[in-house]
């Protein structure tokens, strides 16, 4: 199947990727996967020339991944795709860095919490946005192009342009492009 995948894509695919579901798979030109594992229930789409490294995860659940061109995911990253996400170009993704698109209802106490409705509202990351070690990023959030997260950070807000954030709760630090204070 890799060797397969990378004729038809010109591609370069690890013979040790565990892809499911791989007709549902669209790999640009020149991409390179290693030894990841993608699981395809619905569209999982990469750009030309990313790279998906060794024990990365990336998992539709019956929603989408779409990542675009140059893009990087790091080792151990997991990616889900339940409410849709979509990652755009020259983005750097830090290892172990999860990002999920979707949340478990928690307010009504007379059912169990993993019974109850799943909120699906996505992540879009824009292009040129770079995402630090170990960040968890959460349902509903929007990263718009130019902004840096900063290493151990959990985003369960919107970070808006060439914002640099960190925390937990992640919040902005400074603005990228601005000077820092001495």
């Amino acid at each position: 199947m890799a060797l397969y995948l990378g004729l038809r894509w010109r591609a370069n695919v690890s013979l040790h990727v565990d892809i499911q579901y791989p007709f549902r798979l669209s790999i640009g030109r020149g991409t390179t996967i290693g030894r990841a594992k993608l699981i395809c229930w619905q569209r999982v789409a990469l750009g030309e020339n990313s790279f998906v490294h060794d024990g990365a995860l990336l998992d539709a659940l019956g929603g989408s991944i779409v990542i675009g061109d140059r893009t990087t995911i790091n080792p151990y990253c997991v990616l889900y795709g339940v409410g849709g996400l979509e990652i755009g170009s020259d983005v750097g993704i830090a290892t172990h860095t999860v990002i999920i698109p979707a949340n478990h209802g928690i307010d009504d106490l007379t059912v169990p919490m993993m019974q109850q409705q799943v909120r699906k509202e996505g992540v879009r990351i824009a292009d040129d946005v770079w995402i630090g070690c170990n960040c968890s990023i959460l349902d509903g959030v929007q990263i718009e192009r130019g902004a840096v997260i900063a290493a151990g950070a959990v985003v369960n807000r919107s970070v808006p342009r060439d914002a640099v954030v960190g925390g937990v709760p992640a919040r902005v630090i400074r603005v990228r492009g601005q000077s820092k204070r001495k």
